[in-house]
């Protein structure tokens, strides 16, 4: 339940973020010489040039800082497979995922990109390779992590094109000459989907318990 709140957390976050850019700002625009699509104001990885849109990038950093912490809650209570490999990779994924928070962080407060701009695709690939592993070492023993796993795939680099070119423009009917309206949304909304996964299966884990409890209790009432 821990991991879930942190990725809900993000979840409400991202949201936050993109609300900025795609809502508040399009109601409120007043410059004429950028279109609100322009990689300009994209927060997710500041690089140059860039300008933060409100509080976008800071709310966008701090909902990565809380994703980092929920896979690793997620691997370290035990919801997902113990071994050794599943730790290094949940890790790394981490340590992406917490870079790319720091850094979107860290750019808005100061108002200009950080020296991460370029690594932080490294960082995020890193994390992207890591999701993969987890994904490969729970779908077995742990479907349900998996596939949390598996929709968090949607928070790195390669999720962001993916919602960016094929998801986000399926939803608003269009694509952008830059960045398509909402592509940040999409991402809130799978970090959403997989926190519901979570609780999901919380709760058919806890009812299976319950019913599994029934019959024991009734064979004992029997018996007296």
């Amino acid at each position: 339940m821990s991991a879930a709140a942190f990725l809900l957390g993000s979840a409400a976050l991202q949201y936050i973020a993109a609300a900025e850019r795609w809502l508040v700002a399009l109601t409120t625009w007043t410059r004429r010489d950028r279109w609100i699509e322009d990689h300009l104001f994209d927060y997710s990885y500041p690089a140059d040039p860039w300008e933060n849109i409100g509080a976008a990038a800071q709310w966008f950093g701090a909902g990565y800082l809380l994703l980092a912490a929920g896979v690793l809650v997620l691997v370290g209570r035990g919801h997902g497979p113990a071994h050794g490999l599943s730790r290094m990779a949940a890790v790394s994924t981490a340590v992406g995922l917490g870079l790319t928070g720091v850094h979107a962080l860290a750019s808005g407060v100061l108002g200009a990109p950080t020296f991460l701009q370029w690594p932080i695709i490294l960082f995020s690939v890193v994390a992207f390779a890591g999701l993969i592993v987890l994904v490969a070492v729970s779908i077995r023993s742990a479907p349900a992590t998996a596939l949390t796993f598996a929709l968090l795939l949607m928070t790195t680099v390669p999720g962001y094109f993916f919602a960016c070119f094929v998801i986000a423009p399926a939803v608003v009917g269009s694509s952008s000459y830059d960045t398509t309206p909402h592509t940040e949304t999409v991402i809130a909304v799978a970090t959403a989907a997989a926190a519901a996964v979570l609780l999901i299966a919380s709760a058919v884990s806890a009812l299976r318990r319950t019913i599994a409890r029934r019959p024991t209790g009734g064979a004992r009432l029997a018996e007296v």
